[in-house]
This record gives C-alpha cells, structure tokens and sequence, in this order.
C-alpha cells in the first residue's frame, strides 16, 4: 500500500509540475518599430494593455532608429541571423522593397476571414499591396495637407470661405494672392513652389490628378511619358515662371513659405503641421483647406506606415492576432490621442471630424484621397530621376516633355543594367 501511495503522489506531482509548465508556456512575438518619443509613449501601452487581455502572449519589442537606411541595415542584419521581426510596423517604401524580396507574408487569407475588414478605408488598403496582394495593414497616415491663409484672401478680394478646387483657380488665385516688392522679388508667395526635394511628395499628386499612374505598380515601370505626367509637369513650370514662389527646400516643413507666415498657398505634410499648430495656436485660425483636386480626379500625398508579418514567423497566427488588436477601434482611438495619428476606419471618421471639425475634416479628405511613394523595389532610384527632371523643367534648362522623356529613358536603362526590368 505505501508503495502504491508514493507512486500515487509521484504521479501527481509530476503533473503538477507539468501543468505548471503549461500554464507557464508562452508565445513570444518579436514586435520592431521605428522610434520616436510619442511612438514609443503608444506601444509601450499598447503591448501592455494586450499581454494584459492575452497572458499566454509576450510582446518583445524593438526601437528601431528613425532613418530608412538605418532600418535597412538592421532588417538585413535580423534576415541574416534568422531574427527578422514576426511583426514590423513598416515605412511604405519597405512595402517594396522589401516585398519584393519576399520578406513579408501575404495577408490575404488571414484578412479575408476577419469581421471587420469591411470597416477600413480603402486607400489604406490600396498602400498595403504588393504586386497587387496584401502583405500590410495601413496605421498611421500621415497626408499632405493643402493649405491657405484666409486673411490673405480677404484682402485679395477672395472670399475666404472658398478655396480653389480647380488647377485654373488654383492659379488664378496665386495671381491675386502673390506680392512683390519694387524690385519684383516675392515677398508674399501666392503658391509654393519647392526647388529641392520635391518629386516625391509634391509632384507626384498632379501627375496622379491628371491621369498619369506616374509608374504601373502591377508592371514595375515609369509612366513619365504619357500626357498626364507631361501636362503636370508643365503646369507647375507655368506658375513658377509666372513668379509665383520663391526657393526652398519641400523637407524642411518649417521652411516652407506658408509656415513662416509669407506664404498664401501651400503644403505641409499633417504630422508637421500639427506641430506648427500646438506651437501657434493663433496661426490655426487663419488657415483654411484646398481639398484634393485634379483635373481628372481628386489627388494628394498620403505617406503610411504599416503592420507586416515577416515571411519566414514561425508565429504567423499569433502575429495576425497582435494585428488585429492594433487595428481595433479602441487602439486606432487610442493612438490619435497620443499622437494625433488620425483612424483609418469609416466607422471612426465621424467621431474623428467632431473632436476638430474644420482640421479634421480636411485631414479625412485627404487621407481618403492620398497615396504615397509607389511601392516597387526601386522607388529610391527612380526618385533621383525624376528629382532630376523636376530640377530640369522648373530652371528652363529642359522642357517638360523634354525631360520627363530623358528621365524615363535613363530610368529604365538603369534598371535593365541592375537586372530590374
């Protein structure tokens, strides 16, 4: 009997100890972001308030620095030792680049089954597809905004309840709005026009007003040369020789005409602009909003970061799960408190609008009508030449037919020697 009693006992604990093991057992997902101080206020957070719900899980998370080509290293380093992150909150550029080296599992599948798929917009969706299928969710847009002075407008004569909504209005304002001194030199700008760093976010919008898919992201290939892509171009040489603007930098937002105060047009990107606000209150309330135009269609600039799930996870499911919890109502909610990253969910927009209505407004607008950087493998290379033709045009050096037909040439000459086309 005292044997059978010690081997009851023995039994027992030893499933003690294993349900112990079992209860102990976690799931690790190995969460990367780019770092920031808001960001990092908003994940640290967000990873606790999910381990709370789900205590079989463990987020692990890394700060990334904030520079693409630093990124770049470091995901190639975690690709080489077998640690690429199970869940990467990506740059869109990464969306090609990185896709195309496989690096990202599809989302199809999992976003097919999900109940609340019908909820996100689909511009958010549409920055999340490489060669056409889902590898990333979008959720943080961050749009360009289009911006005028209302008192400038006034004294012009311009009702400043009515911004333009045309490329001809758009122009014919900047007529009214532009000053100059005896000299002829802008002292007042009636629409900015950047002379550096401009192809990515500010021409790339009138390309896609007018018609021009700027490059066919299903084919991988500049679409520099049809009449859509010309006809912006020389749009944008017009206003400048009409002496509209004056130089500088489209990266530098707190450079930009409109910001410093002698600017009557303009566009910042809307993170940037938020700044601009908390900082000057009093400048908020003498701006109002161009919405997003074009003569074939309603365009701006909406840059995006997006959830991904690394290709070779051996925590696909759990990844997916994290996902999801990020993308709920409540963390989209959250998120816009923080750090004024505004929702991507319809069902969101209204309760959005009505914590700022005439800002928030022309934020949704222009999320709704945005697309960022085209996502193709070499998205980097192509903006060398289309910078390039931008600079071409706008100096006289070049007409814009002229040098939208060199860059494409010189584009595709590149990529057929680097073996991508």
């Amino acid at each position: 009997m005292k044997k059978k009693a010690v081997a009851t006992l023995a039994i027992a604990a030893a499933a003690a100890l294993l349900c112990d093991g079992l209860a102990f057992a976690e799931t690790t997902i190995n969460f990367w972001y780019a770092g920031s101080a808001g960001q990092d206020k908003y994940f640290n957070g967000a990873t606790k308030r999910y381990e709370a719900k789900n205590p079989d899980t463990k987020i692990r998370s890394t700060i990334l620095p904030s520079q693409a080509r630093d990124i770049e290293a470091k995901l190639n380093a975690g690709k080489l030792s077998d640690t690429f992150p199970d869940v990467f909150a990506a740059y869109l550029i990464f969306i090609g680049t990185r896709g195309a080296q496989g690096d990202f599992a599809s989302l199809e599948e999992y976003f097919s089954k999900w109940s609340e798929k019908d909820d996100l917009l689909s511009s958010t969706l549409e920055m999340g597809r490489f060669k056409g299928k889902l590898v990333g969710l979008g959720y943080a847009p961050a749009p360009l905004m289009q911006l005028y002075r209302k008192d400038y407008f006034k004294e012009a004569g311009l009702d400043p309840g009515k911004p333009p909504t045309t490329w001809e209005e758009l122009h014919a304002y900047a007529r009214k709005l532009v000053k100059r001194d005896s000299a002829g030199n802008v002292i007042r700008t009636g629409f900015d026009i950047p002379t550096m760093d401009s192809s990515n976010t500010f021409l790339e919008p009138f390309m896609r007003g007018n018609g021009s898919p700027f490059i066919d992201e299903i084919n991988f290939a500049p679409t520099w040369t049809d009449e859509g892509a010309i006809g912006a171009l020389d749009f944008i040489v017009k206003m400048w020789n009409d002496k509209l603007s004056v130089a500088f930098d489209f990266e530098q937002w707190g450079e930009h005409p409109i910001t410093k105060g002698h600017g009557s047009m303009g566009a910042v990107i809307g993170p940037a602009l938020s700044e601009v606000f908390a900082k000057n209150p009093e400048f908020k309330q003498k701006i109002g909003f161009i919405p997003p135009m074009g003569p074939k269609r309603p365009y701006t600039f909406c840059g995006y970061r997006l959830f991904t799930i690394g290709a070779n996870s051996k925590v696909k499911d759990a990844a997916w799960e994290f996902i999801k919890f990020m993308m709920s109502k409540e963390e989209m909610w959250q998120r816009f408190k923080d750090e004024l990253i505004p929702p991507t969910r319809e069902s969101l927009m209204g309760k959005f609008i009505e914590d700022d209505p005439e800002y928030n407004k022309a934020i949704a607008d222009h999320v709704k009508y945005g697309k960022g950087k085209s996502i193709t493998p070499w998205t980097g290379i192509a903006n060398r030449y289309i910078e390039k033709a931008y600079q071409e045009a706008l100096n006289g050096k070049k007409s814009a037919r002229q040098a939208l037909v060199d860059a494409d040439r010189d584009l595709r000459a590149e990529l057929k020697r680097l073996g991508l086309m």
